[in-house]
């Protein structure tokens, strides 16, 4: 059969929606929060010096372990913001500030620990927390400073090493703690210029500061993340999928992450992986359809739809009158199905598993139908027609096409469809006029005649499908040796392979007046077979071996004899392994014929 122009996808209604929705993995670069939380530290500047207001510091007491003093700690807090008084870049919040809004929580101020200040610096507009601990040495009169750290509220934190000191020691370690500060606040500008360079897509720059990031923090997960978009958009897919499984590993439950390795393995063609890195996204929302279908179209658009199939018909589990969940389940459902349709050989019966896909197509549809009716989108209602069709259920097809022709009377896919469902019900004068409709709606449609001819030829109505095959040449549709292989196709299947000699004759000479047209060995093909079969005719015909019935097989048998000695006919047997012997025996045995017949005539004169 004639190859038909591919129709347009299943997905069509959503193409200029998912082109105006980056994907969501990108999405989750500004979802990180990092530029926000990290927004307030130096913006970088190409060509002038680093200019930004100081960054307010809320420094808390170190908080003293088991039943130690607390006045060292307090000694450290009072000293560290006195230092900081004489540092441009940052202020500590006064003391009396932080006090007055932890009363109005009910909180001392004294006792706030790490924990507490994350909670409060919101109230404060803190861009900073300083906080520790400290533990009384009472033998050897010291203290030692643990679980300090420099943090950014939500964000990321930089600890600092335990040390030592001495009782009297306080403004000593407030001015080691400052000189940490910057330290910090350069991990911190780095992982803010890694994401505002990426956002700016200056690759080059944003991975220098995403490295140099990490190199002073390895365990910052949104510099991580964000490093992982610029090997990705460098085409380094698998040094991408190496960060970004690194930022799953130290925190498991980052969403954009999980998209983002679901991505990624879906394009580096691990599909179990793919779907794994998804199914634990959704595990953590299973009911957000939103986040399923764009999900779905990851899969979808890394060439996995039947992975796009099956997570849209698991979150119908939560939502089954989801429309959107229905109708998109079912277009990878049809698109899976014609893949695995795509890759059998051709005129195979259709297999179980594109049985399936279509079913779960036709379900998925037929839901949503029962919903919106005639309301549904052109494109699934199309599909709907095409699937009924895939799966034999003509019937339902036919009675569907009718409603649909009420409303979508001027698509012409509509009735390329029809057509189809029409000519597979015996109704070939209702195809052929379906196809005229769809020619009169888009004249440029392709294969229109070829479709005609095809068809009347398999309705053994083969002199009505000449002249639709000759335009079909004509208009461009085809070209000869396509249309040649259409008839050759169907004289050899229903006549050769049948020994209808009579039918193979009526076929194969409608290919013949093409042989000018296409190759020596496709027209040699045809003309072998054509004397092959009138052969076989007049052998049968010649059988009363009476002065008529040599009469009428002597030009058959010359006919014979002059076709095979074709030039076109010995180069395609010389190329066709087996041929050349049966050749030799058909063309030996058409001149005996020929010899008996003129006797036969002879005699009879």
């Amino acid at each position: 059969m004639f190859r038909r122009l591919q129709e347009t996808s299943p997905l069509e209604s959503y193409n200029g929606e998912d082109r105006n929705m980056r994907s969501w993995y990108r999405i989750g670069i500004a979802g990180l929060g990092m530029l926000a939380v990290l927004g307030s530290f130096l913006v970088p500047q190409r060509s002038s010096a680093q200019v930004g207001e100081a960054h307010r510091l809320l420094v808390l007491n170190l908080q003293p372990t088991g039943e130690g003093s607390d006045r060292f700690g307090r000694d450290v807090a009072r000293e560290l913001r006195r230092v900081m008084s004489q540092i441009p870049t940052h202020s500590a919040i006064e003391e009396r500030e932080v006090r007055d809004i932890a009363r109005q929580y009910d909180v001392d101020e004294r006792k706030l620990n790490c924990v507490g200040g994350q909670q409060i610096a919101q109230f404060v507009a803190a861009q900073v927390i300083f906080c520790g601990y400290t533990t009384e040495n009472r033998e050897d009169q010291t203290f030692t400073t643990s679980g300090v750290q420099f943090a950014a509220p939500g964000g990321t934190a930089f600890a600092i090493e335990d040390r030592t000191w001495g009782r009297r020691d306080a403004r000593q370690a407030a001015t080691f703690f400052s000189e940490q500060l910057s330290a910090f606040t350069e991990q911190q500008n780095r992982a803010t210029w890694c994401g505002q360079y990426y956002e700016a897509q200056d690759f080059a720059s944003a991975e220098e500061n995403c490295r140099m990031a990490l190199e002073l923090d390895p365990d910052n997960v949104p510099a991580r993340y964000v490093l992982s978009h610029v090997l990705a958009d460098t085409e380094r897919l698998d040094e991408a999928y190496d960060e970004v499984l690194h930022v799953l590993e130290l925190d498991g439950l980052h969403e954009s992450a999980l998209n983002f390795a679901g991505y990624l393995a879906a394009n580096l063609g691990d599909r179990a992986a793919a779907r794994a890195h998804y199914e634990a996204l959704l595990e953590l929302d299973p009911d957000n359809a939103a986040v399923r279908m764009q999900v779905g179209y990851d899969l979808g658009q890394a060439g996995d739809a039947a992975g796009a199939m099956e997570l849209l018909r698991a979150g119908l589990e939560f939502d089954p009158d989801n429309l959107e969940l229905l109708e998109r389940s079912a277009a990878y459902a049809t698109i899976a199905a014609q893949k695995v349709m795509e890759a059998a050989e051709p005129g195979a019966p259709m297999s179980m598993e594109a049985g399936e896909f279509y079913s779960n197509a036709l379900d998925g549809y037929q839901r949503a139908y029962e919903i919106r009716g005639m309301e549904m989108d052109w494109s699934h209602l199309r599909n709907m027609l095409a699937t009924l069709n895939q799966l034999g259920q003509l019937d339902e097809a036919i009675d569907l096409a009718q409603d649909v022709e009420q409303t979508h009377a001027g698509e012409a896919q509509f009735w390329s469809i029809y057509a189809d469902i029409l000519n597979k019900t015996g109704d070939v004068d209702g195809a052929l006029g379906a196809l005229d409709r769809l020619a009169g709606i888009d004249p440029e449609y392709p294969n229109v005649k070829a479709r005609q001819g095809s068809w009347l030829l398999e309705a053994d109505r083969a002199e009505e499908a000449a002249p639709y095959l000759e335009q079909a040449v004509e208009a461009g549709e085809q070209d000869p040796a396509q249309v040649v292989n259409i008839i050759f196709n169907n004289g050899y299947q229903r006549g050769i392979q049948a020994d209808d000699w009579e039918y193979a004759l009526k076929i194969l000479g409608l290919a013949r007046p093409f042989g000018d047209m296409v190759p020596d060995g496709m027209s040699g093909r045809t003309d072998f077979f054509y004397g092959y079969a009138l052969f076989r005719q007049a052998e049968i015909e010649e059988k009363p071996e009476t002065v008529a019935s040599a009469q009428l097989t002597l030009p058959k048998f010359q006919q014979v004899q002059e076709i095979l000695r074709q030039a076109n006919v010995a180069a395609y047997v010389d190329t066709s392994e087996g041929l050349q012997g049966n050749h030799a025996e058909v063309l030996d045995a058409t001149e005996r014929y020929i010899i008996r017949q003129e006797r036969v005539i002879e005699r009879g004169r």
